[in-house]
């Protein structure tokens, strides 16, 4: 029985509300950016890269793996829907972790994030659609409708 809706796991719901809290920390990172204050944003897209791997790995693919054998009881554009979030999610995943960790191995010089810049945007715009996909696909699979 789920916080929300009796028709979701708990997990599920609890992973809605930490997806939610990583775009209140996604927003502050890009507040950090305004300000000029790499290091900051440069610490905070890290917690929010972190925080995200561990729910992809603990929740998401598991939960991943228990609808594959599922998927030919869905209405085929809920199905796509939920392999569409499995796969931009992932490329968002990537992208993450390659401008986290090119910024922790080199945070004390700005060419590193300058030179990777042009991934920067597109990630961030990526994850934003990712957390709204995320979204309509929990209502999918627990609000009925």
């Amino acid at each position: 029985m789920g916080l929300f809706n009796p028709n979701a796991f708990f997990l599920s719901d609890v992973n809605l509300l930490l997806q939610l809290a990583i775009l209140v920390v996604l927003i502050l990172a890009v507040f950090f950016k305004s300000r000029q204050n790499y290091l900051k944003h440069g610490a905070t897209m890290g917690i929010a890269v972190t925080l995200h791997t561990v729910l992809i790995f603990s929740i998401m693919v598991p939960s991943f793996a228990s609808l594959v054998g599922t998927f030919g009881n869905l209405p085929w554009p809920s199905a796509l829907v939920i392999l569409l979030h499995a796969g931009l999610g992932s490329l968002v995943e990537l992208l993450g972790l390659y401008l986290v960790l090119a910024w922790a191995l080199n945070h004390w010089n700005i060419k590193v994030c300058v030179g990777n810049k042009r991934f920067m945007n597109p990630t961030i715009i990526l994850w934003l659609i990712e957390i709204a996909l995320g979204t309509y696909v929990y209502v999918l699979l627990y609000v009925p409708l």
